[in-house]
């Protein structure tokens, strides 16, 4: 095999550098690189490991009631004659509403009271006309007339309390 003067060289020059201590370390210094060759690629740093998943969690047990005392069971009980006869007497008059079916506007204080005096029939429908009065008090004006694009709005939510109210 044969080798370029250039190579051997640079092996003497590199073999010279070791062998020779360093004065102040008295370590050999490390070579210097030449123009024609090219600096190690740093290895790529490994991966850090994938965490394993944790396990999953015990499913919860439902509570199981303690021994003792059966619950009490509840029922319901007619309000007193005294308190009925004094919601009669308090009772304010019925408003006549037209049934023509021709769109009106309406008062957002009637309707207020007629959703007042159905609740409790059904709970879900209670809460429903409590958010829509909230809304629909931003369109009623100081006098509490809602505008006559409303009337669909209050007849499909209200129907069965203003039907009944007349």
């Amino acid at each position: 095999m044969k080798m370029s003067a250039s190579v051997i060289r640079r092996f003497r020059l590199l073999q010279a550098r070791v062998t020779k201590p360093d004065v102040e370390g008295m370590s050999a210094a490390p070579p210097e690189p030449t123009a024609d060759e090219h600096p190690p690629t740093p290895l790529p740093e490994p991966e850090p490991p994938v965490p394993e998943p944790a396990p999953p969690a015990p499913a919860p047990q439902p509570p199981r009631p303690e021994p003792g005392e059966p619950a009490p069971q509840l029922r319901s009980v007619p309000p007193p004659e005294a308190q009925r006869e004094v919601a009669e007497e308090q009772s304010e008059p019925v408003v006549r509403l037209p049934l023509d079916g021709a769109p009106r506007e309406w008062n957002i204080w009637e309707l207020e009271r007629l959703a007042h005096e159905a609740e409790g029939r059904n709970p879900a429908h209670d809460e429903e006309l409590v958010f829509l009065l909230r809304e629909l008090r931003l369109f009623a004006n100081a006098d509490g007339r809602l505008p006559v694009d409303f009337d669909a709005v209050v007849r499909e939510s209200f129907g069965d309390l203003v039907y009944a109210a007349v």
